[in-house]
Formats: C-alpha cells, sequence, structure tokens
C-alpha cells in the first residue's frame, strides 16, 4: 500500500469517528492539517516543513501541477 493510501485512510477514519463526536468535517481536517505540519516540522525540520507547504501551495493556485507528477 502506498504512503498516500494510508493516508487517505486515516484521513477518512478520522473524519469519521469526529462526525461521530460532533465535528465538522472541515473542523477535522483543519486540525489535522496544523498536527500534520507540526508533526512534520519536528520530523524533517521548519526549513523542509515550508519547502512543502510553499509546494502544495502552488497545486491551489494552479502554478504547480502535482496530479501527474509527484516529488515526495
Amino acid at each position: 500500500m502506498s504512503k498516500y493510501k494510508h493516508a487517505k485512510d486515516a484521513l477518512v477514519q478520522a473524519v469519521e469517528a469526529a462526525g461521530r463526536d460532533g465535528c465538522t468535517r472541515e473542523d477535522l481536517l483543519l486540525a489535522m492539517l496544523v498536527t500534520c505540519v507540526a508533526e512534520y516540522r519536528v520530523a524533517a525540520g521548519a526549513e523542509a516543513a515550508a519547502a512543502a507547504l510553499r509546494y502544495e501551495l502552488g497545486e491551489l493556485d494552479g502554478s504547480i501541477d502535482t496530479q501527474f507528477i509527484r516529488s515526495r
């Protein structure tokens, strides 16, 4: 199983569990985003975390096509 499949499965499980506790999907995803950024910073360092976030933010504004190209 790929790392992206593991991540997606974890998100699905967390969204379902949070929903049972009355949390919205949006609130849970934001909490996971914040938690993941903090954990990635600990694991890879602040510079790597900032670079990864800049790269992923490029997808939001369309400046980077990560649908077919994934460097990590």
